[in-house]
């Protein structure tokens, strides 16, 4: 069992945009491309998933805002053909 002092490592993912392939590390570098996207379709369907990544301190919460983040990157066709074999 986890507890909230243990750090959290997110496994990469690996998103497409356009003809663009980023490699999204962190959960910060996912708030940018999530903040990068306010003006874009996309960024319409995104805004509480943003609050939640914005507001994840705990290892737990952050674990719970990554795997919403790829859930989302998935639904929206963005993530990589590896990461939804994954899921």
């Amino acid at each position: 069992m986890k507890s909230d002092h243990d750090e959290f490592r997110p496994q990469p993912v690996h998103i497409r945009i356009g003809h663009e392939d980023i490699d999204v590390r962190s959960l910060n570098c996912a708030i940018e491309l999530i903040r990068s996207l306010r003006h874009d379709r996309l960024g319409n369907y995104a805004e509480m998933l943003l609050a939640q990544m914005e507001a994840a301190r705990l290892p737990q919460q952050q674990a719970e805002a990554w795997t919403a983040f790829r859930t989302w990157s998935i639904a929206c066709g963005l993530a990589g053909q590896h990461i939804r074999e994954a899921a």
